[in-house]
């Protein structure tokens, strides 16, 4: 029995080279591209990150956070003193921490 090729079996096996040699090239350039850029391709998320939390939002969150730690004061709940200590101190970290990190590495 002569079995004759099956001519879809080229095209698959060509599609496979392709896909693979495409797939190689996308591995190879692209951590290039990467590395050329200058500094690390996570310091503007991380940027973002650190004024997202010790900017305006830091500031509003402890405002809401004061304010609802003063009406509980005002009003004897249980426990009050030590929500408004640790308002104050997360306050303190959240809004003083570029200060910090200013101070320590000059970030």
């Amino acid at each position: 029995m002569n079995v004759l090729p099956n001519p879809n079996a080229r095209r698959q096996s060509l599609r496979r080279l392709l896909t693979r040699l495409s797939l190689t090239t996308v591995l190879i350039v692209f951590p290039a591209l990467a590395v050329a850029q200058s500094g690390s391709p996570f310091d503007s998320g991380l940027t973002s990150l650190q004024n997202l939390f010790t900017g305006t939002i830091a500031r509003v969150a402890s405002l809401i956070a004061i304010v609802i730690g003063g009406y509980q004061f005002a009003h004897g709940e249980p426990g009050a003193k030590k929500t408004l200590a640790g308002v104050a101190a997360g306050t303190g970290i959240a809004v003083m921490a570029v200060n910090v990190l200013n101070w320590l590495w000059g970030i």
